[in-house]
């Protein structure tokens, strides 16, 4: 198994594919995943260790299936309704009939818009009055990091996925530095035999 070191430089698609292969693009409830499940697991110890979550908001919905593991967790944990954005890119008319049925039955709030118009800032400021979990797994994840993580309220944990390999320590160690981010789970980043290639950081 290959080790990746998860402050070190961008790995190649090459390592992030052979590391990949394996144990990615399951399914989840029957939607095509685009993570592991260990990932699930992590991001649900993260919620049980930290209390003061009040809301999960995610940056790119792609297929749903992370989507409704999160919009559970928020229904579970009596949490405020995921708050998911993607793009006009990726969904045409036909995706958008695809999308899962729970996010009508979790009141998912899909917003299909780009996430840093001044709409999507809007909806964002408005949902964070209190501390967040929050998910960059769209098409631009350094943005959306250094983009986002200034607005979290303390006790916020901000996610970032295919870390080392779409985003890496060195384009966001002024954001973390400036903002008071920790990193924590670091045990989980990026090693075998599940890789789930994301970060997560705690501001304190």
């Amino acid at each position: 198994m290959k080790e990746i070191d998860p402050f070190g430089k961008q790995i190649s698609h090459m390592d992030h594919e052979l590391c990949t292969r394996d144990r990615w693009r399951k399914t989840f409830l029957g939607v095509a995943q685009a993570h592991t499940y260990w990932l699930y697991q992590v991001i649900d110890d993260i919620l049980n260790e930290n209390q003061q979550i009040c809301g999960i908001i995610e940056i790119g919905t792609y297929r749903g299936a992370l989507s409704m593991f999160l919009a559970l967790e928020c229904y579970e944990r009596e949490l405020k309704p995921l708050l998911t954005f993607d793009t006009k890119k990726f969904f045409s008319r036909r995706t958008m009939r695809c999308l899962p049925r729970l996010f009508e039955l979790l009141e998912v709030d899909f917003a299909l818009q780009d996430c840093f118009s001044k709409k999507s800032i809007r909806q964002i400021k408005q949902y964070l009055d209190a501390p967040v979990f929050f998910v960059c797994d769209g098409g631009n994840k350094i943005k959306e990091f250094n983009e986002f993580a200034p607005l979290l309220p303390k006790g916020s944990i901000i996610a970032a996925h295919d870390w080392s390999h779409e985003i890496w320590y060195d384009r966001v160690k002024e954001t973390t530095d400036k903002f008071g981010f920790f990193p924590i789970k670091i045990e989980d980043w990026c090693v075998p035999p599940d890789y789930i290639f994301t970060s997560f950081w705690k501001r304190w």
